[in-house]
């Protein structure tokens, strides 16, 4: 005799269940999941129920676990964790609160830094940063700096501390900057692989590497330039904040192989001698000096301390709500433009000019703060951007555009046509060309017997047929195209900017320049951080009160499923693979080749520009 379910029988009768023992297990079940699931709500909820600690007598403990970014990198590539990207980014925006509300309150005494792990942090970004922890200092609060080692962004940071600590067995990692690429021209050669470039500009140096196998004398000379700028801003600071010579940080880097062989201890205790280090101490060192210096924890695990999250939550908590009906929005355009829907640290065409379109459809919306941090990528997609910031214009709402780290080719272009341009002194900047690449691979295919034929209904062929060789009208055409583009970039910096076009052509040509002298050409108007950015909008706004708020693009469930699969990923891929510099770059490759997606094959990007 067949057995019915239990919901076959319901349907049957439906008061079967009232003489059935099948309820109990069905209702303890249901009991059980209800009891799990107020369990987890109720952990969540005391998260934000907790009460917040008390910073008094406590050191302030900021510690980032990764580079400082004006925008945390978002994706809906679960594979991006195999390429280095991931959550181990701290927001530049929620660092300088933090330390703005410590420089103030007088519960905060003493700072905390470790800065083992901000490499990677832009010069721009450290310059503000390094601006605020000035002003902390000024206030009378006391900032130590400890750390294994430092490179060359933490020690920046670091030198505004009243004391730096390091390991006995430590370096500081600082070589200048540079900048230098892999070429593959003989490379392509030997695999039979052209390369179909078409460009405008002496400088424009992206398309080098596959045309060349060494850099040209006018990207050298480019590179250098505003190189140097960077090089003497961060030797000034340091210098200044150690009471140095800019010289002697000079001498330190060029000859620290002979430093080091006089001490006779080794590097860092050369560097003590020159003032560069305070202390020396291990780790276990330095956790009983700080434990001599603030006391112990709660728990006796280590010295009492707030981290700079806890402490950033009770600010939060403690923040007065501006009601104001004028907004201000800051649209923060980070990474390489492309065309079409992009996560954060990822300029979208469409994702980016929506944001725009959705501030400037908002009624309360006065001026509007695109903050730039790009060394550009797509033309479509950069003028995609650039005519939504221009419909923002056309209803009288102030643009003004807040240059980071870089904002140099399609950086450049989405800001050009900003009321103002505001920039850091260390700005990499310009880069004001045009190119275009087709690859090639007929000679390739022909060496191991693979040849293509076909029939085609007109003389010009667009199909992008990668197997046959690049159809010489095609070629024309592009070039064409290129030389169109450069003219109508050269034209709508001049209008912007109130200069011929022949002004113009003069200082671009792909050529970068730092922001000091970006500013002296012309191309920018005024030298200061977001901030500076946003109360001049208000002022050419003519607003006194407003309040700023950030339009973003919210992932879809889809994308918040996957971004759960990345930190799931993480724990299978191993850290040694994912840090192998040959395997980081390979991947790095492979990811600027999905980048070049414009539908015409036409850029305004600047690859010397990110260092």
């Amino acid at each position: 005799m067949e057995q019915k379910s239990f919901f076959q029988r319901i349907k049957e009768n439906p008061f079967s269940w009232l003489f059935s023992g099948e309820l109990f297990f069905l209702t303890l079940n249901s009991l059980f999941l209800l009891v799990v699931l107020l369990a987890i709500i109720s952990f969540i909820a005391s998260f934000f129920t907790k009460d917040f600690e008390d910073p008094s007598s406590k050191a302030l403990v900021l510690s980032p676990a990764g580079p400082i970014v004006e925008q945390v990198a978002g994706s809906d590539d679960p594979f991006d964790v195999i390429r280095g990207q991931g959550p181990s980014e701290l927001y530049v925006g929620d660092l300088l609160e933090v330390l703005e509300s410590a420089a103030n309150d007088d519960r905060v005494t003493d700072i905390v830094l470790r800065l083992d792990n901000i490499e990677g942090t832009g010069q721009a970004v450290l310059y503000d940063v390094g601006n605020v922890l000035q002003k902390v200092k000024d206030s009378g609060k006391n900032i130590i700096a400890v750390g294994d080692s430092y490179g060359r962004s933490g020690y920046y940071l670091a030198s505004f501390a009243d004391e730096i600590i390091m390991d006995p067995d430590g370096f500081i990692f600082v070589d200048g900057f540079g900048r230098s690429k892999l070429y593959f021209k003989a490379f392509l050669d030997k695999l039979k692989i052209d390369f179909n470039i078409f460009r405008v500009g002496t400088f424009k140096s992206a398309v080098e590497p596959y045309l060349r196998n060494d850099m040209s004398e006018a990207a050298k000379e480019a590179n250098l330039a505003y190189l140097n700028v960077l090089w003497d801003s961060w030797k000034n600071v340091v210098s200044n904040n150690r009471g140095l010579n800019p010289q002697d940080i000079q001498f330190l880097v060029d000859n620290a192989d002979e430093v080091a062989s006089k001490s006779k201890k080794g590097l860092a205790h050369a560097l003590l001698s020159y003032g560069l280090i305070d202390n020396l101490l291990s780790r276990r060192e330095q956790r009983e000096y700080l434990l001599k210096k603030f006391g112990e924890s709660e728990n006796k695990k280590t010295f009492s301390q707030i981290s700079g999250f806890e402490y950033f939550k009770l600010i939060q908590s403690e923040k007065e709500v501006n009601t104001s009906d004028n907004k201000i929005a800051v649209i923060v355009a980070r990474g390489t433009i492309v065309d079409g829907t992009q996560p954060p640290g990822t300029i979208g065409g469409d994702s980016t000019s929506n944001l725009i379109k959705e501030a400037h459809e908002n009624k309360n919306t006065k001026a509007i703060v695109l903050r730039v941090d790009s060394g550009g990528g797509g033309v479509f997609a950069s003028e995609l951007i650039r005519q939504e910031l221009l419909a923002a214009k056309e209803k009288g709402i102030t643009i003004i555009a807040s240059m980071g780290n870089v904002a140099a080719s399609g950086g450049y272009w989405i800001s050009a046509n900003a009321d103002e341009i505001w920039a850091s002194h260390n700005t990499v900047t310009g880069s004001i060309g045009i190119f275009g690449i087709i690859p090639t691979f007929d000679r390739a295919l022909n060496e191991i017997g693979i040849n293509s034929d076909g029939v085609k209904t007109s003389t010009l062929d667009l199909s992008g047929n990668i197997a046959q060789p690049l159809d010489p009208a095609l070629s024309r055409l592009m070039q064409q195209e290129i030389d169109y583009g450069y003219e109508r970039f050269l034209n709508l910096v001049s209008k912007a900017r109130n200069m011929s076009t022949e002004e113009v052509d003069k200082i671009a040509q792909g050529r970068v320049w730092a922001g000091s002298t970006a500013l002296e050409l012309g191309l920018i108007d005024n030298l200061g951080n977001l901030e500076e950015a946003i109360e001049r909008a208000a002022k050419l706004a003519e607003i006194d009160e407003f309040t700023t708020y950030y339009p973003s693009q919210e992932l879809d469930w889809r994308q918040q499923l996957l971004e759960s699969f990345s930190s799931v990923l993480k724990l299978f891929i191993p850290e040694m693979i994912r840090n192998n510099i040959i395997f980081k770059e390979s991947i790095k490759s492979l990811q600027e080749i999905e980048t070049l997606n414009d539908p015409k094959g036409l850029y305004v990007r600047c690859e010397d520009c990110l260092i």
